[in-house]
């Protein structure tokens, strides 16, 4: 997931691999169980939008955490992300996706 640069030695993400990846991995039907799966009421019934935009969500969640660990693995001298960076990366993104 993330690159070190050879060039100026900066530190370089490739944010379009990471995103292509997670575009047509996160089904929306597999959401929609889980969904489903959740609710107290049998009753209740979850719209085609509303579905839509719970993907889109948890896309972007997904975007970010992969974008983090990548840049924590940058940080600690590593060209492979493990579970301990997306874990050090989990408190913070926490707080930014309530």
């Amino acid at each position: 997931m993330a690159r070190k640069s050879n060039e100026n030695k900066d530190e370089h993400i490739d944010t379009a691999s990471i995103f292509a990846n997670l575009q047509n991995n996160i089904k929306q039907e597999i959401i929609k169980e889980l969904l489903n799966g959740s609710f107290q009421d049998n009753k209740t019934k979850l719209g085609n939008d509303a579905l839509t935009l719970v993907v889109e969500v948890a896309k972007a969640l997904v975007t970010e955490t992969c974008l983090r660990a990548s840049t924590q693995a940058l940080r600690e001298g590593s060209d492979k992300v493990d579970i301990e960076h997306v874990e050090k990366c989990l408190p913070q993104l926490m707080l930014d996706f309530p």
